[in-house]
């Protein structure tokens, strides 16, 4: 059996492929902490007619969001953990993208296995040595 030229460029795609998921799993699997949800500046009126915000000047907060057991949570966040956080909650955003990437690039192995396995498949018998159906 004869493999095609198309075969050699399908195992090169296959290898360039699988090492992208290599270094996406090795950026994956650092060990830095996370946090689960969305950091952000939060600005509300307080709902007291007298108050500054009615006018226009409303309160500030920095604030962390997150979905637990189907419900949204939003959390206040004192000022000497906001530089931690933030970049804990970035983190965990960029392993969420990472892991999509995964995703996509796992499904493009795989057809590039299927393709190169097609191209590799024999029938047998040859059809002039099949018997005729009856």
């Amino acid at each position: 059996m004869q493999l095609t030229g198309d075969s050699s460029k399908l195992r090169q795609q296959l290898w360039r492929c699988q090492a992208a998921i290599a270094r996406l799993l090795h950026r994956l699997s650092r060990p830095r902490p996370m946090v689960q949800g969305s950091f952000y500046l939060q600005k509300r009126r307080c709902g007291n007619p007298n108050c500054r915000c009615a006018r226009g000047d409303l309160h500030e907060a920095w604030v962390i969001t997150r979905k637990a057991g189907g419900k949204g949570w939003t959390y206040m966040v004192p000022a000497e953990e906001r530089a931690g956080l933030r970049q804990r909650t970035l983190e965990y955003r960029q392993y969420i993208r990472g892991r999509a990437v995964l995703r996509r690039r796992q499904a493009q192995l795989l057809a590039l296995v299927d393709k190169l396995a097609q191209e590799r498949l024999e029938v047998w018998p040859p059809a002039e040595k099949r018997p005729a159906r009856l």
